[in-house]
């Protein structure tokens, strides 16, 4: 698998200012004009400055405002402070933002989008985003200390408690655990759990309809031994552990692993640059043919319906999807991992690495917390520390986890 090839031009025509969604007004060549662009990810920052930079070098009329705080997006939508561009994670996490995102579905990059992204940005039978990065989640480890103690990467949870015991055995702590972080628990709730259940579209279907429950799941209720697990084996205090003490720890050498995704690697990596790592995906049963990682698009860019200049922000995606300058930034700068037909990886994270791989070798799950009501991936978390701090049982995270579905779904 090639990482660094020189990439294959997306075959799409220039698109002209023109190009826009019906009802969108034109944006005049000399019309100056602001435009918001809420891109909150940290990992992303810089080159999102980069990408913007580039793209106010060649239209000298428009300037684009970097938001990196979303915090209050969906109370300034509701005031009706809509900003041109904004990400949500799509699937069902769009249907709360229904009223404030463009159909584009006419967009000239529409039919470039992977097969594999193309359900993220889709609702109701309409394209109502660009589908950013594929990324995947499991296992991040340290390659080197792999390496060197002859460790192997487990495909069954028995191979992962055996794998625990030898790296404890040399004195090394086993997990770093960001269960600090209720998202991330809502997460691994999928990826320790939801993502084995068997036929999951059905399973999330029952769901909605109230005919199926968390507590009476096989699946989820290993979702606790996988927490049992990595806190018989993990750094203490875990619930003071979010995203930059698990990366710092992981990073520095004080665990062999941790569960996050692909997206650590920009924070990771300037803590040490030699670091050699990698990913695998979380093993919750005895079968091997049953662990695969959990991936999907990541981050979904949309139009601000009732922004003051969607022209605007649709000719800058038009921009996004066709300049080479762009393309430069999204493969090198951003180290995406494409959602467009055509784009080959040219990044140099080496969990992306591992995502692609999995990819390729076509074991992968979905994300699904994307198709669960907007924030019950995090509420859910929340009740998973319960478990974590010892104030709730299996049992009793399980029941709270259905009671919150049933609050959420009813109308």
């Amino acid at each position: 698998m090639s990482k660094k090839t020189t990439a294959v031009l997306l075959a799409l025509s220039t698109v002209s200012c023109t190009t826009m969604s019906a009802g969108i007004t034109s944006l005049a060549a000399d019309e100056p004009v602001t435009i918001s662009f809420v891109q909150a990810q940290p990992e992303y920052q810089e080159a999102a400055g980069q990408l913007i930079q580039a793209y106010m070098d060649e239209h000298p009329n428009v300037t684009i405002e970097l938001v990196t705080d979303s915090t209050n997006l969906k109370t300034n939508l509701q005031a009706g402070n809509i900003p041109e561009i904004f990400y949500t994670e799509g699937y069902n996490v769009m249907k709360a933002y229904t009223d404030y995102i463009t159909d584009l579905s006419d967009q000239p990059w529409v039919e470039s989008i992977s097969d594999e992204a193309l359900e993220c940005v889709t609702l109701d039978g309409k394209v109502v985003g660009m589908p950013f990065t594929m990324a995947g989640e499991g296992i991040v480890y340290n390659k080197t200390m792999f390496q060197e103690n002859g460790w192997e990467i487990p495909t069954t949870f028995s191979e992962l408690e055996s794998l625990c015991q030898q790296i404890q055995d040399a004195g090394i702590t086993p997990f770093a655990n960001e269960f600090g972080d209720a998202w991330l628990l809502g997460q691994l709730m999928s990826a320790g759990g939801y993502a084995y259940i068997p036929d999951t579209q059905d399973f999330t279907d029952k769901l909605y309809a109230g005919e199926a429950t968390f507590s009476d799941n096989e699946q989820m209720q290993r979702t606790f031994d996988v927490i049992d697990l990595m806190l018989k084996y993990g750094l203490p205090d875990s619930l003071s552990y979010g995203w930059n003490e698990t990366c710092a720890a992981f990073a520095t050498g004080e665990c062999a692993m941790a569960f996050e995704g692909d997206w650590i690697w920009d924070t990771v990596n300037p803590i040490d640059p030699e670091l050699d790592c990698g990913i695998f995906a979380l093993p919750i049963t005895e079968n091997p043919e049953d662990t695969k990682m959990i991936v999907d698009a990541n981050m979904c860019w949309h139009v601000g319906k009732g922004s003051p200049h969607p022209e605007a922000a649709i000719d800058f995606i038009n921009w996004v999807t066709t300049s080479d300058t762009a393309k430069e930034i999204l493969l090198t700068g951003y180290k995406i991992v494409p959602c467009f037909k055509g784009w080959t990886y040219e990044g140099n994270n080496k969990l992306s690495e591992s995502t692609m791989a999995y990819m390729e070798s076509g074991m992968t799950y979905k994300w699904w917390w994307q198709k669960w009501p907007d924030s019950f991936r995090e509420n859910a978390g929340k009740e998973y520390q319960k478990y974590v701090s010892g104030d709730s049982s299996r049992e009793e995270v399980l029941s709270a986890i259905d009671q919150l579905w049933t609050e959420m779904t009813a109308e």
